[in-house]
């Protein structure tokens, strides 16, 4: 493929309708412009040209003008010479080697060729604006997602302490499932094997420079969340399925028995429906784990395709399903009615697993971005019902405001908090003892010596937190950008609008 210099890329980018302010060059070099531009381009392009309409066009005399500053042909190449002269232009930046137009065109419709054109008035500074707002919600993300692929971790191995297995149980080709055809065990035996080698773990290093075997409880520790996930999964069938259960008792609000005496056969399918649906959710995580540490764009998360002008304008690559498929009764049933109808199910288990709220009650049936910080939120907030995750969340939408844009308060001096506190706890504490006053008047006792020192330890108080709370400084820091322009394309993205925040809270 062609490679382009800065200024280069400048241009490309300004014919395409971006704008750069003053400033802007120099940003520009500061970021990839295939981590920015290329990443959020879908954000802000209002259309899209294939070859095709290319050709139609020009063939019919319009937007000339418009293909020739795109594609900066000079003026010297005739309007008839236009067409493919823009071929050539293609085949160069893809490196395509076609010696005839047909050739070329053909080349062209292989690699599903888009020309972009941006919305009016799209900025660069709006792809690094949502550039560094994914990169704080990456980080965000990753630091809980992190939380749970270590508590999946500890479960693994817990239960492996509980059965007594040997050190090696991981690398004994007897503990996997290896009855099926597309079993992945050996895939799992290798990855495990691979990892006795790696040098760079001191733990492992420790066992090997003692001769020792490496036991499964150091090895679990040194895989990803989705390597741990198929290790489970490739396990023979009844430690995988006990492992996965105590994972979902462990995530979710459910209790389910390891033993199936005395079980109906209704409850049993109904707790491997719920075991394998959850299943579903942490391989989904595990791979949004690995999008999260690779720096990739998650505003897309599961979006295979996307056309402005297509119909439908989004294919998912999750879940898997056939690309053709027929019912019993021979009717077609398109890869996106699959999807819809399988996540329509996992909707269903969202409610068992978490309880009935908002979100899942009245939401699609699409997995977007807003199911996957929804579960993740949901897992969070059942293990640990004091997470921060919420305010976090919302913070970082808020400040470079996407969609929120709630302003944040924050005490400059937080020693005055606590002072507070001291004197709000004496107030507390202070009691009148009304009975015992007014027993005293009634039996014509003195009181009123009594009343005026209840009155004045009263007064030192109120007075004392009416001091505190006048120094207490309060700074309200609202976001310093403007309503985000691909507000709507976002949310046809993600899924995330206000009500979204509302129904997870």
């Amino acid at each position: 493929m062609e490679t382009n210099s800065t200024n280069k890329l400048i241009t490309i980018a300004k014919n395409k309708g971006i704008k750069f302010l003053r400033g802007d060059k120099a940003l520009f070099k500061k970021y990839s412009y295939f981590q920015v531009i290329n990443a959020y381009k879908d954000l802000f392009v209002y259309d899209e040209y294939t070859i095709d309409d290319i050709k139609n066009d020009i063939s019919n005399k319009i937007k000339l003008n418009f293909y020739r500053k795109s594609f900066q042909i000079k003026n010297d190449i005739t309007d008839n010479d236009l067409y493919e002269t823009i071929c050539n232009k293609i085949c160069k930046k893809y490196g395509l080697d076609g010696k005839t137009l047909k050739e070329k065109e053909e080349q062209i419709q292989m690699i599903k060729y888009h020309h972009h054109v941006y919305s009016p008035g799209t900025l660069y500074t709006d792809f690094i604006r949502m550039y560094k707002f994914e990169h704080e919600l990456r980080m965000m993300l990753l630091k809980y997602t992190l939380i749970i692929e270590e508590n999946v971790k500890n479960i693994f191995i817990s239960y492996l302490n509980d059965i007594n297995a040997k050190p090696n149980y991981l690398v004994n080709m007897d503990n996997y499932n290896t009855n099926s055809l597309k079993s992945k065990s050996f895939d799992t035996m290798k990855l495990i094997i691979d990892k006795y080698d790696n040098q760079k773990s001191k733990p492992i290093k420790r066992k090997r420079d003692q001769h020792l075997i490496v036991p499964y409880w150091i090895i679990i520790n040194e895989l990803a969340m989705n390597q741990t996930y198929y290790a489970i999964a490739n396990l023979n069938s009844k430690d995988s399925y006990r492992i996965f259960l105590r994972c979902i008792n462990f995530f979710t609000k459910l209790n389910l028995t390891e033993e199936n005496r005395g079980k109906s056969e209704k409850q049993i399918n109904y707790e491997k429906k719920m075991i394998n649906n959850f299943k579903t959710l942490l391989c989904y995580l595990g791979e949004f784990r690995n999008m999260l540490a690779h720096n990739q764009p998650i505003y897309c998360y599961n979006v295979s395709k996307y056309r402005v002008n297509g119909n439908p304008k989004f294919e998912y690559e999750l879940p898997n399903v056939k690309s053709e498929y027929t019912d019993k009764k021979g009717k077609k049933i398109s890869k996106e009615k699959q999807q819809i109808n399988i996540i329509g199910s996992l909707m269903y288990c969202l409610k068992e697993y978490f309880g009935n709220d908002d979100f899942n009650a009245n939401n699609s049936t699409k997995l977007d971005l807003s199911k996957i910080i929804y579960i993740l939120y949901k897992i969070l907030k059942h293990i640990d019902k004091n997470t921060d995750f919420y305010s976090e969340l919302t913070k970082i939408y808020s400040k470079y405001n996407i969609i929120l844009n709630k302003p944040v308060t924050e005490v400059t001096n937080a020693n005055e908090i606590a002072n507070l506190k001291m004197a709000m706890s004496k107030l507390s504490a202070y009691k009148l003892h009304t009975t015992e006053l007014i027993e005293k008047i009634e039996l014509g006792k003195s009181y009123k010596k009594e009343l005026k020192s209840k009155e004045k330890k009263l007064k030192e108080i109120t007075n004392q937190i009416n001091s505190i709370l006048k120094n207490i400084n309060l700074i309200e820091t609202k976001s310093k950008y403007k309503n985000f322009p691909a507000r709507k394309k976002y949310t046809e993205f993600t899924g995330i609008n206000l009500n979204f925040f509302k129904n997870i809270e």
